[in-house]
């Protein structure tokens, strides 16, 4: 079996590379290293394990997998999220090869990988179906598979649930469906993955101020970048007041600024076989 792009999806993958290159997104994903670090130890990757980061963005995972002398190959639908991932690789005279590809058609051959990982990325995937099936075709029997997705009730959850509410031209896929123990184990399938293990786990969001991370999140995370520039004056008031309510009963403690614990769901298991 190999990767494919399913019929009538190509129009849905180009507008989805073009949404995730506009803002900046690693002054945004950036703050997610420790879910990606403690996904890694987790797994237990080591020297020489053969690694495929799915949808990797702007190089979190890989990182933290070329940190421990894994084989990585980053791969991402946006050319610009992995050049900026290179860059960050270098600065820290890390190694580590990079793919162009759509998480529904992985460009690989079957078994290619010991592990495959996604961190909050798959789950944006247009076919939540068919790219649950690739990142186990690409995996070699016995392999490592290790995702994280925000659970639904949770600050990133909402987040993708108020976006999609007030702009759903580009609401593709089922990110929330991963976030929850019997939507991943639905994707994944019966029968193809065993020792199958989730863990809800906690990264704290912070900022100066409720000010502060809408205007963070304005300017440089895609969907709400995106959503912003498309909407009317009425339609922003509202994504912004929404946004900064949500922040604001999220956040916890007395002290200035904003700390928002954001729970995510890891789960862990091997491909049958």
């Amino acid at each position: 079996m190999t990767g494919s792009t399913l019929p009538g999806m190509t129009s849905t993958v180009e507008r989805t590379r073009e949404v995730w290159a506009a803002g900046d997104y690693q002054r945004v994903g950036v703050r997610l290293v420790p879910a990606s670090e403690q996904l890694v130890a987790d797994l237990g990757v080591r020297p020489g394990d053969r690694l495929l980061d799915v949808a990797g963005g702007t190089g979190n995972t890989a990182l933290a997998a070329a940190r421990r002398d894994a084989d990585v190959v980053c791969s991402d639908i946006v050319p610009e999220l992995l050049e900026h991932a290179l860059r960050r690789a270098g600065l820290e005279g890390l190694e580590f090869t990079t793919e162009v590809a759509d998480a529904g058609a992985l460009p690989f051959p079957d078994g290619s990988f010991d592990v495959v990982v996604s961190t909050f990325g798959v789950v944006f995937a247009a076919d939540p179906e068919q790219a649950a099936r690739e990142l186990l075709r690409v995996l070699r029997p016995g392999g490592r598979l290790g995702l994280t997705a925000w659970r639904p009730d949770a600050p990133g959850g909402r987040l993708v649930s108020l976006i999609a509410r007030h702009d759903p031209q580009d609401a593709v896929g089922d990110p929330l469906r991963w976030g929850t123990p019997e939507g991943v184990e639905g994707l994944l399938g019966r029968g193809e993955v065993a020792q199958v293990r989730h863990t809800e786990r906690t990264v704290d969001f912070t900022a100066p101020s409720l000010a502060a991370q809408w205007q963070r999140y304005r300017d440089w995370y895609a969907p709400v970048h995106v959503a912003w520039q498309r909407l009317d004056a009425a339609g922003r008031t509202a994504l912004e007041t929404e946004f900064t309510d949500m922040w604001g009963s999220s956040t916890r403690g007395g002290g200035p600024g904003v700390v928002v614990p954001n729970t995510y769901l890891q789960t862990t298991a091997v491909r049958c076989g």
